[in-house]
């Protein structure tokens, strides 16, 4: 089984993802934009630089807009400009692209190929393979649930149990242990050992080290890294994963 994992927006905490992965011979697809989000500290052109070293990094904009509600032509130029922002930094061709916020279409999903790139990461979970480069699903965010621990919106306390809600009916679908649906390390762990018991192509984790670092999730991520180290699976990029689609 293939493993892979991404990681969105290029916060400057992508560095600590980085060294994580590297720490357990993983590998990390990086999909960065210049865009300040969250008033926190983005990754620098020297960092990108460095991180396409040992890493995939692949284009998520310029602006981080919702590609479906902006006119087309601007759209156009938020995914050439992004493709060409990054292969100036790094000097390597960028051939990976992830829809912001998870939102396309077959209109924008064209685009996307037209520019040049050979697949685009989705926001789709609980999946393990995929038949369209352009529309690559995962298998699981990492993000608190089925509750949240901080809740910032009004929305989250009308929706406690939103995220969980999202995947319940996939989750049930899936015949995942009780305990699964407790703790997100839980529920990790039980997806992985789904995967490779029914011998899934691949494994998909993603997440934004934003979150990671805003809702104390980074111990969870390690210990989820060391528990998937034990096993006799391949660590590739998402561009690699392309290999496996048809």
């Amino acid at each position: 089984m293939l493993f892979t994992t991404s990681w969105d927006d290029g916060y400057k905490k992508d560095l600590k993802v980085a060294d994580l992965l590297s720490e357990y011979g993983m590998t990390g697809t990086f999909y960065v934009c210049p865009k300040i989000q969250f008033k926190e500290a983005m990754l620098t052109k020297d960092e990108i630089r460095v991180l396409s070293r040992t890493n995939e990094i692949g284009a998520h904009t310029i602006n981080h807009p919702k590609l479906t509600k902006i006119p087309q032509a601007e759209a156009r130029k938020e995914i050439n400009e992004s493709k060409a922002w990054i292969e100036d930094i790094t000097g390597k061709p960028c051939t990976m692209f992830c829809y912001p916020y998870g939102d396309h279409n077959a209109d924008i999903a064209r685009m996307v190929r037209d520019a040049g790139f050979r697949g685009a990461r989705t926001v789709v979970p609980l999946e393990f393979s995929a038949t369209d480069p352009f529309t690559m699903p995962t298998t699981l965010q990492i993000y608190p649930f089925p509750w949240r621990r901080r809740w910032k919106r009004l929305s989250h306390y009308a929706n406690p149990l939103g995220h969980d809600r999202e995947y319940w009916k996939k989750l049930l679908h899936l015949h995942l242990p009780l305990k699964a649906h407790f703790t997100w390390l839980n529920c990790a762990k039980a997806l992985f050992d789904h995967a490779l018991s029914t011998r899934q192509p691949w494994f998909h984790l993603w997440g934004h080290s934003e979150e990671l670092q805003r809702y104390g999730m980074w111990g969870n991520l390690e210990k989820f890294l060391a528990f998937v180290q034990r096993h006799d699976i391949r660590h590739v990029t998402n561009a690699q994963i392309l290999e496996s689609i048809s």
